[in-house]
């Protein structure tokens, strides 16, 4: 089974950041203090919040492939990926493979641009097949293809346009979902079983 958990971070204050800070890993506090915006600083530490969480521990060691994707030193079997834009940090994991992606909309983005260099066409075609819904149905593509990415563990190093979210490998499920209305989530994996949760940041 995947499991999800996305954290709404708007209701931080300092005094939530600081309690985060102050159980985040070394290395996650060292990332933090390379930011000099104060969301993104929250974000960093949430994200640090939630890998604990999910590992049921504080002593871990993150490493990573050698395409950059990261895994838990001496937890085999323990799969997880995240994510974070505007107010929500997210991380996904199980026993399976598994990407996940949380993208806020922006109605200003260029989104003709970005469709002919990253999208294949048919994702294009299906962009562009309701007028009401082509704002969602961009994203719900962006986050799709950015969810397998993260889940094949290759990152920028494949060519956008060389797959489609709209015909993968069959065993390979990619969820979606919006947040509100103004986020687009998808998760990639071959586990036909997840559990979607959101939570407070306050509640870490």
């Amino acid at each position: 089974m995947i499991r999800i958990l996305c954290a709404d971070i708007s209701s931080a204050d300092e005094r939530i950041y600081e309690n985060l800070y102050g159980k985040a890993s070394p290395e996650r506090k060292r990332r933090a203090d390379r930011y000099l915006c104060r969301e993104d600083k929250l974000r960093c530490v949430t994200a640090d919040a939630l890998l604990r969480i999910a590992l049921k521990t504080d002593a871990f060691t993150v490493l990573k492939s050698d395409f950059g994707k990261p895994y838990i030193e001496d937890h085999e079997g323990f799969h997880y990926n995240l994510s974070h834009s505007g107010r929500y940090v997210v991380i996904a994991w199980g026993d399976a493979e598994v990407g996940v992606d949380v993208q806020q909309h922006y109605a200003d983005t260029d989104m003709r641009m970005i469709a002919e260099r990253c999208f294949s066409r048919d994702e294009q075609d299906y962009i562009r097949q309701s007028d009401q819904q082509i704002l969602q149905r961009f994203y719900e593509v962006w986050t799709g293809k950015e969810s397998y990415l993260k889940y094949i563990g290759e990152g920028l190093r494949k060519d956008l346009r060389s797959f489609s979210i709209r015909n993968l490998d069959p065993e390979i499920r990619c969820l979606y979902r919006v947040l509100g209305d103004e986020y687009s989530l998808s998760l990639c994996t071959k586990d036909k079983e997840f559990t979607f949760e959101l939570s407070d940041v306050r509640q870490l």
